[in-house]
């Protein structure tokens, strides 16, 4: 996002995001992950506030990391917020 008066970058101050890549035996939602954070990131792009952009890949993207980085996200955010929520994976089912 560039300011039109002088050209210089101004970050997305409402931008926030927790983008998710699980790999494992999926490697390529990892680099996924990372490129999709990559462009929330950019000043020139999407320029998102690096400090608001989670990012979990492979081991750290587990069900309590996960469960505590939505918890953090709702407590940081406010209706003026924009939110966006990002997972490369699969699941499975336990029964």
């Amino acid at each position: 996002m560039t300011s039109p008066s002088d050209g210089r970058s101004k970050l997305f101050e409402q931008g926030h995001a927790l983008v998710i890549g699980t790999g494992g035996d999926l490697p390529i939602t990892v680099t996924d992950a990372k490129g999709i954070a990559k462009v929330l990131k950019d000043p020139e792009r999407c320029a998102y506030p690096e400090h608001q952009v989670q990012v979990l890949v492979g081991e750290q993207a587990t069900r309590p990391n996960i469960i505590s980085s939505l918890e953090l996200l709702a407590d940081s955010t406010n209706a003026e917020s924009t939110v966006i929520i990002y997972y490369s994976g699969h699941g499975y089912r336990l029964t």
